[in-house]
């Protein structure tokens, strides 16, 4: 009897084995296949993503270069001006906005802010203005700007006392614009460009200044009509 359970145990024993054998030897080879296919499946991918990256990093390297991109820089100063009362933006920043809105994304902007604000009274702020002139200071502005990614730079501002704000002449000194088309705009209540087109391109000597700005009357640059006065001198210059 114990020699019949045995036989019967080992014969169990025996087909069990056999069994595992042969699932081993189906899932393994199917296993082999399935990493196979994965292994290209990950290798075509990944190849694929390279080119594919290497082709938008060069699309984009081209891009970069033809799009001439540009940089529209300016002081204006907002509070109480003269002729148009008390104001939350300033003349000169409606103007960069026109110039903004033109060229869209292909534009950036950045204010000219002082680190110390000007008066916002008229008058006492044109008594600070005296004095810079006079000292021929150099007020320094907050942040900073890469102009290095920029290859045409629009340079905006008021006239003040028939000059450019000396916190110009500051921005101007701070970096380095060899090689760089700077294309001067102001507003002004009178004075048209006060001659500071051609100050700028006698100060700027390793740049291209364009002396075909563009000068607004403030009152007049805070009406919608001047959008087009501006659209028009920069269809004219052919950017």
């Amino acid at each position: 009897m114990n020699k019949k359970v045995i036989g019967i145990i080992i014969a169990v024993v025996v087909i069990l084995v056999a069994i595992i054998g042969v699932i081993y030897l189906v899932n393994n080879d199917s296993l082999n296949k399935e990493g196979s296919n994965d292994t290209s499946k990950t290798l075509g991918t990944t190849i694929t993503t390279t080119e594919e990256n290497e082709e938008e990093n060069t699309n984009a390297n081209l891009s970069t270069e033809k799009s001439n991109k540009i940089l529209i820089a300016y002081f204006s100063r907002p509070d109480e001006n003269y002729n148009v009362g008390n104001v939350e933006v300033g003349n000169t920043e409606i103007m960069a906005g026109f110039i903004k809105d033109y060229f869209g994304d292909k534009a950036d902007t950045f204010k000219i802010d002082p680190v110390k604000a000007y008066p916002t009274n008229y008058k006492e702020c044109t008594e600070v203005a005296t004095e810079e002139l006079n000292s021929n200071a150099r007020p320094e502005f907050k942040g900073n700007v890469d102009i290095s990614n920029y290859d045409t730079i629009f340079i905006g501002y008021p006239i003040w006392w028939g000059d450019v704000p000396m916190i110009i002449n500051t921005f101007l000194e701070k970096y380095d614009f060899s090689g760089k088309t700077i294309i001067p705009f102001n507003t002004h209540e009178g004075s048209g460009n006060a001659g500071t087109f051609n100050s700028i391109k006698n100060k700027m000597k390793s740049s291209n200044v364009n002396t075909n700005g563009l000068a607004i009357q403030g009152k007049t640059a805070r009406q919608e009509s001047s959008r087009s006065t501006v659209e028009n001198w920069l269809k004219g210059l052919g950017l």
